[in-house]
């Protein structure tokens, strides 16, 4: 499915053990309720309840007597296993009908302002809509949701609830649904389009519908009558003319209500948190400029995280190949993205992509928590972005050791290219050992299967490695700390 389980964790109990559920059984075989317990650490019970409430939610989404699971005794089977696009729309369908969805829906809206509007709305008690936002506060924080007197108020500055509902629906959707209604979807294309053209960038097809929940966030709580404060930057991008030049030519495709100078600036400044919108030079050069001006200061703090970095990694071969990674857009892109929202700690795909490396590099975890002690720490959304760059440096990592048996009958210069190949291939994730006898060696690759031991993974091959092997050597190695294919 397009969004896994474990960013749903904080979403709605019911939807991320459905999605966890769902996950579990998508192999296409028969399970036992007693395994589906023991693997999401529920209750045979709670098992149970979840297998019937989504079959019923799928008879609901196909209008239709569809079952979703068959039963054969104690065991039941999912029907529409490996099916993506049948399980993306279900996914959505189920998020749609969750009540943490339809809440948070409501109160953007901005229709209802009150426990007790809420609770006839939604057909549920008001105790319900209570604990169902408690719930919720987690996922909702920077938004900072309050409750006074019955009463349900975003505190958050309008800066902040803008680039956050674009974040949060796209986290939820990735652009299988639009939950910016009643926008039309053709105008935010138009404008998106018009971006595009500004920056002289062609965004391939998934950045660029990010890019229109980006812009739909924007102009759907504009058309709401929702006003930005006061901020200091909008003085600066007055007198900007990289500024100037986007909000002339962006107004042509702008509704009416969209044409002040402060929403526009902030759109602005929103798409200068991604490293897409730096790929022309001339217009790079301009960026730079104005994000080394206060109040933003960007260039500087990224210099002096340079220094930091430079003293920290303390090798003059090591911090060249740092510098000739190209990263530091990236990382410029990000500091503006903290300097703006240091409420909001992840990005649009929340911490998914660092999962694993925090767990098989701790001491490059704590380095770089160390360098971002005073931006957040591992809480900062430049931590994720650090990570990303510090890792591709190997004097940084500790890389686990993969042991090799290679037993072919190729000529030993071809055994050579083959050993190169395999190091290349693998050289990202672990230091490849060719190990001199199977007993002490991790997986086997061999062109003929003469021995039988179950303890050691092997591989046959029959020709020059193809793609297809390679896939089957990942699925080997999983087990050995490298990162999740």
């Amino acid at each position: 499915m397009y969004i896994n389980a474990l960013e749903l964790q904080n979403y709605e109990k019911d939807i991320y053990f459905g999605v966890r559920l769902l996950e579990e059984m998508n192999d296409g075989q028969p399970h036992k309720k007693g395994d589906l317990a023991k693997a999401l650490t529920l209750d045979i019970r709670s098992v149970q309840r979840l297998l019937e409430e989504l079959g019923r939610s799928y008879l609901r989404f196909t209008e239709a007597d569809l079952p979703l699971f068959e039963k054969n005794g104690n065991s039941y089977q999912l029907l529409i296993a490996n099916q993506t696009m049948e399980q993306n729309q279900f996914l959505v369908d189920l998020i749609r009908h969750s009540l943490a969805y339809r809440l948070l829906d409501l109160l953007i809206a901005g229709n209802v302002r009150t426990i007790k509007e809420l609770s006839e709305k939604l057909f549920r008690s008001e105790s319900t809509i209570r604990r169902k936002l408690k719930e919720i506060r987690k996922e909702l924080t920077p938004l900072q949701l309050t409750i006074e007197r019955g009463e349900v108020r975003f505190q958050a500055p309008e800066a902040v609830i803008r680039m956050y509902l674009s974040v949060y629906y796209w986290r939820l959707f990735r652009g299988k649904d639009w939950p910016f209604a009643p926008l039309q979807h053709e105008l935010v294309e138009k404008v998106s389009q018009a971006i595009q053209r500004f920056f002289q960038v062609d965004l391939n097809p998934i950045k660029e519908q990010r890019l229109e929940y980006l812009v739909a966030a924007h102009l759907l709580r504009e058309v709401q009558h929702y006003l930005l404060e006061q901020a200091a930057s909008q003085t600066v991008l007055k007198n900007d003319p990289l500024f100037n030049d986007f909000s002339r030519q962006l107004k042509a495709a702008m509704p009416p209500y969209f044409q002040k100078q402060e929403p526009l600036g902030n759109l602005f400044l929103n798409l200068l948190t991604r490293e897409e919108y730096y790929h022309e030079p001339t217009i790079t050069k301009k960026i730079h400029r104005l994000l080394a001006k206060a109040p933003f200061s960007v260039i500087d703090e990224v210099d002096a995280m340079y220094q930091v970095l430079e003293k920290k990694i303390n090798d003059r071969s090591t911090w060249k190949k740092f510098q000739a990674l190209q990263a530091e857009n990236y990382l410029i892109s990000g500091h503006l993205y903290h300097r703006l929202f240091p409420m909001i700690h992840f990005n649009i795909n929340g911490k998914a992509f660092w999962t694993m490396v925090t767990q098989q590099q701790p001491k490059l975890v704590a380095f770089v928590a160390e360098i971002l002690s005073d931006q957040g720490g591992s809480e900062s959304i430049l931590f994720g972005r650090y990570l990303s760059v510090l890792r591709r440096l190997p004097e940084l990592t500790v890389q686990p050791v993969l042991r090799i048996f290679l037993q072919t009958d190729l000529p030993e210069f071809e055994e050579l290219i083959l050993k190169e190949d395999v190091r290349r291939f693998l050289a990202n994730d672990f230091q490849v050992v060719f190990a001199e006898t199977l007993e002490n060696s991790d997986l086997c690759l061999t062109t003929s299967l003469l021995y039988d031991n179950d303890e050691v993974p092997t591989l046959a091959i029959t020709q020059e490695l193809r793609m297809a092997d390679y896939f089957a050597l990942l699925r080997l190695v999983q087990g050995f700390g490298g990162k999740s294919f």
